[in-house]
């Protein structure tokens, strides 16, 4: 009699998600280099076992050794910006000292290139209902959006586009070319529509 167990058929889909993309054995100069990438794609320390285990279940001890060899040799290359850094259990790349100045300064760039919700509710406000006028993103909005007008324009994400036949003759807005590049978008027609939107919320 044949046993039950031999009669079930393993669950394909779980043991295809958890399988590991298989990898080939390399020699050492091309372990070198591999040990490189994972280091370069890792925002983290990573440890030897973690990068052995990446690398093929490779010996723990010869990654160490190789990776004790890379530290010295970007060490010896006094042009690199970076080093290679055992830390906190694991290695990882580090900046040198001399450019922690100008790495502070792009941190606080993008920190400052932040849009706040109110901005960036008035540009989607812009962005879909243009060429608008400002009067009538105020009435969407119920507030003021002088100041977030301002700012927009600073940014190049907005430009006047003429002027309407309202009463007063109310300049009309639309979005730049630089808003399309700030959002990663080939033309406005990329624009998700607004059922896509309430999806995302």
């Amino acid at each position: 009699m044949t046993d039950e167990l031999d009669l079930q058929e393993p669950d394909e889909e779980q043991e295809e998600s958890d399988e590991l993309e298989p990898v080939g054995m390399l020699g050492r100069e091309e372990s070198r280099q591999a040990l490189y990438a994972l280091l370069f794609a890792s925002d983290r320390p990573l440890s030897a076992a973690r990068l052995a285990e990446a690398m093929g279940d490779m010996d723990p001890e010869i990654v160490a050794t190789l990776l004790m060899e890379l530290c010295e040799e970007l060490d010896q290359h006094d042009d690199l910006p970076y080093t290679l850094h055992e830390i906190a259990g694991g290695y990882q790349f580090l900046s040198k000292p001399q450019f922690a100045p100008y790495i502070r300064r792009l941190f606080q760039i993008k920190k400052s290139n932040r849009m706040s919700k109110a901005l960036l509710e008035t540009l989607a406000i812009i962005a879909y209902k243009q060429p608008v006028t400002r009067p009538d993103v105020e009435s969407i909005r119920g507030v003021s959006v002088s100041h977030a007008f301002e700012q927009l324009q600073e940014r190049r994400l907005i430009k006047v586009a003429g002027v309407s036949d309202l009463p007063g003759r109310p300049k009309l807005y639309r979005t730049t070319d630089e808003f399309l590049v700030q959002f990663g978008l080939k033309s406005l027609k990329e624009l998700p529509s607004i059922e896509e939107l309430k999806e995302m919320v």
